[in-house]
C-alpha cells in the first residue's frame, strides 16, 4: 500500500472511531503512568529504566492493599495518593467504619472519580481482623516465580557493524564496536507478596561482547538481590544491589523519582526507605547491605554500606609517578561496546555507608540521614567556568534532616541538607485542601551553588541538586463529577553558570491541563505548555556568545475510546513550537492512531499504531510513549519529517506462560542517514524488532 493512501486511512480512523461510545472499563492508573513517564523522559532526553515502576504496580495488581487494615506507609505504595488524602482516607475509616465498597471513596474529600478508578485495580475491601503474618518457611515454600528472557536488535546495519579492515581497525580501535547487534535480558525473581524477594538479572547491549573479550562470563552486567520486609522489629533488609530512599530526595535518593508533570500537585515525594533493586540501571544502585530496625514504637533506625565499581576515564595525574591517576567524571549510560568504553568499565571504587533516623505520630514524621562516599582516586575535573563549584576529591559527606506532617486539609514537608564542604541546599512545600473541589500545592527550593551531592532526586528545575532556585504553584480543580482543571506555574533562576549558559540565568514554566472523562468508554484530554529559558546564542562567529532567551510552547489533544469492549483506541494530535532569539521561530507537530484488540475467544492482544510528524529540528521534538514487551519502555522523539508504526503482539497460553513480539520502523521523508559516529544508517529507515517469554511457576 503506498504511504499516502495508508495516511488517509489512518486519519479517516482517528475521526471516525471517537463517534462510537459502548462499553469497556478505561485503565486510568495506566494513563497516569503512562503520563509521567513521558513527562520524566522528555525533561531528561535520555532513555531510562521505569522496569521497577511497572515491577511495583503488577505486585500490587497480584497483593492488592485491604484499605480497611492499610496504615499509611500501605497507602502510600499506592502513588497515586497524596498526604492529604491518605490522611482523610484514615480519617474517614476511623469515623465511620470499615469500607463496604470501594465506590465509598468517593465521599471522601480530595477523592474524584479519576482518582478512585486510578487505585481501584490495587485495593481490596476485606475485614479488617488482624492476622498474624507468615512464617519465614513459608515466604520461601508458598511464593511465585518468574523467568523473562528478551531479544532485540536494530534490523538495519550500523556503522559500528560494517566491514573494516584490519589496517583501519588497528589505526582506530574504536571505530568499530566489539560485540554483535543483539540485545539480550534476562531476568529471574522470587517473591512472596511484597514481603520477600530474591532475584538476579543479566543484560548485554548491542555493541556488547557476550561470554568473549570483556566478557567471558556472558553479560556484561549483573545484579542479584535479596529483599524482606516487616519480621518483628525487622522493618526491611537488602542484600545485593538495592535502593535508598530518603526525606524530600535532597540528601539522599537513588531510586526512580518524578517531577514537574501535568499532575500540578504531585510535588512531594513519599519515602520508602529500602527497596530492592530490580532494573537494569548500570549505575543508580547501591551493592552491599541495609537494614531497617524499630528501635521503639514509631522510631526507626535505617543503617547501610555500599561497595562497588563505577565506570570512569582515567587520565594520569600530572606528577613524577606516571601510575596515579585521577577521573574528570561518572559515566552513567552503562554502555561498553567500544576499548575505550570498555576501559571505563569499573574503573574507580566507591564505597557509601551511612544511616537514617526516622520518628513518626499521627501524622507526623521528622528523620535525619548521614553518610559518607569515598572514592578510590581524586576526582579532578577539567575546570569548565559551569563547574567551578563542582565536587572534586575523593570524599565527601552528606547529612540532612527532613520533617513531614499530614491532615486531611493539610501537608507540610521540607528538608535541609549540607554537603562537606558547606553548601546547603532546602526545600519547603505545602498542599491545601482549600474546598472539596480545589486543592492548593506551593513549593520553595534553594539549591546554594556549592551544594553537592551525587545521589538526591529533589523536586527541580535542573538535573542536578545545585545552584537553583524556585519558587512553584499549582493546583487542582474539579470542576464538575467527570472533569477537572490541573495548572502549575514554575519560577526559577540560577545564580551561577551552567552548561551552555554563560552567564546567571532565569525561566519559568506554565502549564495547563483539562481533562473529561464522560464515562467510562470515553475520556479526552487538552494540554497547553509554555517553557522560557535561556541560553548562548548559536552563532560560530563570534569569541563569547551572548545568553539570549528561548521559548517552547506545545498543544496536545488527546482521547482515549472504546467503540466495543474487545477494541481500544487512543488518538493524539500535538504541536511544538521553538524560538532561540534572535534567530527564526521553528515548529512541528505529530498526530498518531493507536488500536488495541483483543479478541474474546483468544488469549492474544494486538497493539498497533501509525503515526505522522514533521517538525522544523530538533528542538520541536515531542515525545510520545509506546507500548512496548513486558517490562521494557519506550519513549521516542519524533523530529525531522517522517512517519512511524509499531506493532505489539502479546500472547498468554496459559498463567505460566507468556510471549510478546514488538516491531517499530520509523521512516523519514527528508533524511538520507539516520544517526551519528557508529550509530549511524545509511538510508531513511530505522527498524528495531524485540521478543520476549515469561514463565511463571
Amino acid at each position: 500500500m503506498r504511504r499516502p493512501a495508508l495516511h488517509i486511512i489512518i486519519l479517516f480512523l482517528a475521526l471516525f472511531a471517537g463517534k462510537h461510545l459502548f462499553a469497556q472499563n478505561t485503565e486510568a492508573s495506566k494513563e497516569q503512568i503512562e503520563r509521567s513517564i513521558e513527562e520524566l523522559t522528555s525533561r531528561v532526553d535520555a532513555e531510562l529504566d521505569y522496569s521497577e515502576l511497572l515491577d511495583h504496580f503488577t505486585n500490587l495488581a497480584q497483593n492488592p492493599i485491604n484499605i480497611n487494615t492499610a496504615s499509611e506507609e500501605n497507602l502510600i505504595e499506592l502513588m497515586f495518593l497524596n498526604n492529604t488524602q491518605i490522611a482523610a482516607l484514615i480519617d474517614f475509616r476511623y469515623k465511620n467504619g470499615d469500607f463496604t465498597s470501594i465506590y465509598e471513596l468517593k465521599n471522601i474529600e480530595g477523592f474524584y472519580v479519576d482518582l478512585v478508578l486510578s487505585i481501584k485495580p490495587y485495593i481490596i475491601i476485606a475485614s479488617s481482623r488482624k492476622t498474624s503474618g507468615p512464617r519465614l518457611s513459608s515466604l520461601l515454600k508458598y511464593g511465585r516465580h518468574q523467568l523473562i528472557m528478551r531479544y532485540g536488535r536494530v534490523l538495519e546495519e550500523q556503522k559500528g557493524y560494517m566491514p573494516i579492515s584490519d589496517s583501519a581497525l588497528a589505526a582506530n580501535p574504536n571505530s568499530r564496536y566489539l560485540g554483535d547487534p543483539n540485545k539480550l535480558y534476562l531476568r529471574y525473581k522470587y517473591h512472596y507478596s511484597n514481603k520477600m524477594s530474591i532475584g538476579f538479572l543479566g543484560e548485554k547491549d548491542a555493541g556488547e561482547e557476550f561470554f568473549t573479550g570483556s566478557n567471558p562470563y556472558g553479560f556484561d552486567f549483573y545484579s542479584a538481590h535479596f529483599f524482606i520486609k516487616d519480621r518483628g522489629r525487622l522493618k526491611a533488609l537488602a542484600l545485593g544491589d538495592y535502593h535508598l530512599e530518603f526525606g524530600q530526595g535532597l540528601t539522599l535518593w537513588s531510586g526512580l523519582a518524578f517531577g514537574k508533570s501535568a499532575a500540578a500537585i504531585g510535588i512531594q515525594k513519599r519515602q520508602r526507605g529500602i527497596r530492592a533493586n530490580t532494573s537494569a540501571n548500570e549505575n543508580l544502585f547501591f551493592r552491599g547491605g541495609a537494614a531497617t530496625f524499630e528501635l521503639l514504637q514509631g522510631l526507626d533506625l535505617t543503617a547501610f554500606y555500599s561497595n562497588k565499581n563505577v565506570d570512569a576515564g582515567l587520565t594520569q595525574k600530572d606528577t613524577l609517578n606516571n601510575e596515579e591517576y585521577v577521573f574528570s567524571s561518572i559515566t552513567e549510560s552503562g554502555f561498553h561496546r567500544t576499548p575505550n568504553e570498555v576501559a571505563k568499565k569499573g574503573a574507580v571504587n566507591e564505597q557509601i555507608y551511612g544511616g537514617n533516623l526516622s520518628y513518626k505520630i499521627k501524622g507526623f514524621r521528622m528523620g535525619a540521614t548521614a553518610y559518607k562516599s569515598l572514592y578510590g582516586i581524586d576526582l579532578v575535573k577539567d575546570m569548565a567556568p559551569y563547574q567551578y563549584y563542582d565536587f572534586q576529591g575523593n570524599n565527601n559527606f552528606n547529612a540532612g534532616i527532613d520533617a513531614s506532617y499530614a491532615n486531611r486539609y493539610l501537608s507540610v514537608f521540607g528538608e535541609f541538607s549540607m554537603s562537606q564542604n558547606g553548601g546547603k541546599a532546602m526545600l519547603l512545600g505545602s498542599i491545601f485542601n482549600l474546598h472539596p473541589r480545589l486543592t492548593f500545592s506551593l513549593l520553595y527550593r534553594n539549591f546554594a551553588r556549592d551544594y553537592q551531592v551525587f545521589y538526591a532526586v529533589p523536586f527541580s528545575e535542573g538535573s542536578r541538586a545545585q545552584n537553583e532556585k524556585g519558587i512553584y504553584i499549582g493546583a487542582a480543580i474539579n470542576t464538575g463529577v467527570h472533569s477537572n482543571i490541573k495548572v502549575y506555574y514554575d519560577m526559577y533562576s540560577f545564580d551561577w553558570l551552567r552548561y551552555r549558559i554563560n552567564a546567571p540565568s532565569h525561566g519559568d514554566e506554565f502549564s495547563l491541563l483539562y481533562e473529561n472523562r464522560p464515562n467510562r468508554q470515553f475520556n479526552f484530554n487538552i494540554r497547553y505548555r509554555n517553557e522560557n529559558k535561556m541560553l548562548n546564542e548559536s552563532a560560530d562567529d563570534v569569541a563569547i556568545r551572548a545568553v539570549t532567551n528561548t521559548r517552547k510552547q506545545s498543544l496536545r489533544f488527546h482521547i482515549n475510546y472504546s467503540p466495543y469492549h474487545q477494541i481500544k483506541l487512543k488518538s493524539r494530535v500535538e504541536f511544538s513550537r521553538y524560538q532561540h532569539q534572535p534567530e527564526a521561530q521553528s515548529k512541528g507537530y505529530l498526530i498518531y492512531q493507536d488500536i488495541q484488540y483483543r479478541p474474546d475467544n483468544f488469549p492474544m492482544k494486538f497493539t498497533l499504531r501509525y503515526a505522522l510528524f514533521n517538525t522544523d529540528d530538533y528542538d520541536t521534538r515531542i515525545y510520545a510513549y509506546e507500548n512496548n514487551v513486558l517490562y521494557r519502555f519506550s519513549v521516542p522523539a519524533y523530529y525531522y519529517q517522517g512517519s512511524r508504526f509499531y506493532i505489539l503482539l502479546n500472547y498468554t497460553m496459559n498463567d505460566h506462560f507468556s510471549f510478546w513480539l514488538h516491531f517499530a520502523q520509523t521512516y523519514y521523508s527528508n533524511r538520507y542517514t539516520i544517526g551519528s559516529s557508529l550509530e549511524e544508517i545509511h538510508g531513511n529507515t530505522r527498524s528495531e524488532i524485540t521478543a520476549q517469554v515469561r514463565m511463571k511457576f
